[in-house]
């Protein structure tokens, strides 16, 4: 801005007045912006006295004719980054930013009309200064405001993840904690709820994902799903009720994912305590799904239900396996052999010589020799009925066992 008397005139007459245009802003900004009367009248003095220091930097640049820097502005920025964390919206923010600057050009449009003497060169100047003033603000306010805004998403999205953390795994909070800040999240746990864990390597924005697809899959649902990433497991908890079909939810829930996904399904379960059932039900569905290889890709507990009961006894499990297959495995240890993938391929191709050996890219004489040798380590008969469920549960439980020792290794949510 060009310096000159005219201007510096103008400006001191402006300084003068300096309280009416505080006192006049704030009464403007109470009564026209909702945001800020709804605080309450404590706030009244928090913007009288932002307002001030609005018109004291204005003051500054007009006076000393010279463009705004950073430096100065930095004041309007921490009050841009304080209604953010009072929830003011942006644009009440800049509405009110917008009254003060309206408010003291009517303060100089009048001393410059007042001013005695050609002002017209020192009105297009101040005018111009204003309005250039009034842009930086608009832009200080505008940075200032996503920055606090975005550290307060950081702050509530880590309180979130810790709070889940607790619903979910259990920690020393009450019930009564856990159900406040349920509350303060949006989240109803008098519901009940289906858990979904899933797992996928293909995918980077996989909680992004689930959320969206968990939400369309159950969009008759009472409330929005709560989704969570944890280490390499996404967990979904789905609001249970009228509107969402159980038995189709799951799979249309992935079919609108990208990549190769597993989940395992728990629940319905209703409260806290059922909550972490579901999740913890799960969890083992998709433990035991992937453990066993089986078809997928959603893998529901309450078809694994005789897994589970295998896994809850491991030392019984054990012993089972070793007093059924514990001549076959030593025997593949020693010799590097093949029974038990032969078996295991025999089952799955149910019964079928051929098309065991088929996957396993060996001739069906190889494969007959090798369930001979089968039957004759353990004594049973693969022609038996009785035998054969026998040597099928004794290889489920041996693959769970094996699936359990490398879980151990790995650290699930």
């Amino acid at each position: 801005m060009k310096e000159s008397a005219e201007t510096r005139e103008i400006v001191e007459r402006f300084l003068e007045r300096v309280d009416e245009v505080v006192e006049s802003s704030s009464l403007a900004i109470w009564e026209d912006v909702g945001s800020y009367s709804r605080l309450g009248d404590d706030f009244k003095d928090d913007v009288r006295s932002a307002v001030r220091e609005n018109v004291a930097i204005l003051a500054h640049v007009l006076g000393v004719g010279k463009d705004v820097v950073r430096a100065d502005l930095e004041p309007i920025e921490r009050v841009g980054a304080r209604r953010a964390e009072a929830g003011i919206p942006l644009e009440d923010v800049l509405h009110a930013y917008r009254i003060v600057s309206r408010v003291c050009w009517s303060i100089l449009s009048g001393e410059c009309r007042a001013f005695k003497g050609d002002a017209l060169e020192a009105t297009i100047d101040i005018a111009e200064a204003v309005l250039l003033y009034t842009d930086h603000i608009n832009t200080s306010v505008a940075d200032a405001y996503a920055r606090a805004q975005r550290a307060i998403v950081r702050e509530q999205e880590g309180a979130r993840r810790e709070f889940l953390s607790d619903l979910l795994y259990g920690t020393d909070a009450s019930p009564d904690d856990i159900l406040r800040r349920a509350h303060a999240f949006g989240y109803d746990l008098s519901l009940s709820y289906v858990a979904m864990v899933g797992t996928c390597s293909q995918s980077n924005e996989r909680e992004v994902e689930v959320a969206a697809a968990a939400t369309r899959a159950a969009e008759l649902a009472s409330t929005d799903p709560i989704v969570l990433q944890k280490a390499d497991h996404t967990i979904a908890l789905i609001p249970a009720g009228p509107g969402v079909d159980l038995a189709t939810m799951p799979e249309k829930l992935v079919s609108d994912l990208e990549g190769a996904w597993d989940f395992g399904l728990g629940g319905p379960e209703p409260g806290l305590e059922g909550i972490r059932k579901a999740y913890l039900e799960a969890r083992e569905a998709l433990e035991i799904g992937l453990g066993l290889s089986l078809d997928g890709p959603v893998y529901r507990f309450d078809d694994l239900l005789l897994y589970h009961f295998l896994r809850t006894e491991p030392a019984l499990v054990d012993r089972f396996v070793d007093q059924m297959l514990g001549e076959v495995i030593a025997y593949d240890e020693r010799r590097k052999g093949e029974l038990i993938k032969t078996m295991d391929a025999y089952f799955g191709a149910d019964g079928s010589v051929k098309l065991a050996g088929e996957s396993l890219f060996a001739h069906p004489h190889t494969v007959t020799y090798r369930l001979k040798q089968i039957e004759k380590l353990t004594g049973w008969s693969l022609r038996d009925s009785e035998d054969k469920i026998r040597l099928q549960l004794a290889l489920r439980a041996y693959k769970l066992a094996q699936a359990r020792s490398d879980i151990a290794s790995v650290d699930l949510p």
